[in-house]
């Protein structure tokens, strides 16, 4: 409820009470929110109110104005390290919230390419696998990976929805993950990206090639990441032996 008499002012109180909404998912992420006219019926105040409110929960993140369609809650963002190893899926998944589902396992011939990334002969039979994370039904990543089929010669089998293939790599075949390569790009979404990832075509996204090396050295793994940026924030925690790190 407003006080018109409280110290803090009108646009203010209203501005708490939406992300308070905001966060009890009164106002669900993704969720097109009530005109300015009816959140100032809702809420007992003015246009002019609403507009200021609603003004700085756009610029604080929480809220996107679309010219011509409304404005929209923001999906909370994903914060993942740049140093971590493991599969940023695996991390990213929460019980009840973000899940994966497989769009494809196919047996392909190895390109230049990604023959180059793994090591391996230029034609020779690996495994792709496309999936698509999602957080409450709403696609925010595509992961391309391959794996090389003597080393996971029926992986292909056990690959399913909300499945960590990290950990399947760990467990199941005895894979030591020792060291990763990953190279980090920004580009806009192409016709097919922009379908699977429910966004307009230019919408920018973190492009992430990751190589995961084992114990003997050798490329066990190759993943292609395409992420909204929108949805990710990417960090990295320096300490004083930051000399050790290797960024190229």
């Amino acid at each position: 409820m407003l006080v018109a008499e409280s110290s803090i002012s009108l646009y203010e109180q209203l501005k708490l009470l939406i992300k308070n909404d905001i966060v009890n998912k009164v106002y669900k992420p993704g969720e097109k929110m009530p005109t300015e006219t009816e959140l100032g019926e809702r809420y007992g105040v003015s246009r002019i109110t609403v507009r200021r409110a609603v003004k700085e929960l756009e610029n604080e993140g929480l809220l996107t104005c679309k010219q011509g369609k409304g404005t929209f809650v923001n999906h909370p963002k994903i914060r993942s390290q740049i140093l971590d190893l493991g599969g940023f899926i695996e991390t990213a998944l929460k019980p009840g919230s973000r899940t994966t589902r497989v769009l494809s396992k196919t047996v392909i011939e190895a390109t230049e390419k990604v023959s180059g990334f793994l090591n391996i002969k230029e034609g020779t039979e690996i495994l792709q696998v496309k999936r698509l994370l999602l957080e409450d039904d709403s696609p925010m990543v595509i992961d391309i990976a391959y794996f090389p089929l003597d080393i996971f010669p029926d992986i292909i089998y056990k690959i399913s929805d909300n499945i960590s293939t990290f950990k399947m790599m760990r467990e199941e075949y005895g894979i030591v993950m020792k060291k990763a390569y990953k190279e980090f790009s920004v580009e806009i979404s192409n016709v097919e990206q922009s379908k699977l990832l429910d966004c307009p075509p230019g919408e920018p996204l973190f492009s992430i090639n990751k190589i995961i090396y084992n114990a003997e050295g050798r490329a066990v793994h190759l993943s292609n990441f395409f992420a909204l940026s929108s949805r990710i924030t990417y960090s990295i925690t320096v300490e004083e032996d930051y000399r050790s790190i290797k960024v190229k």
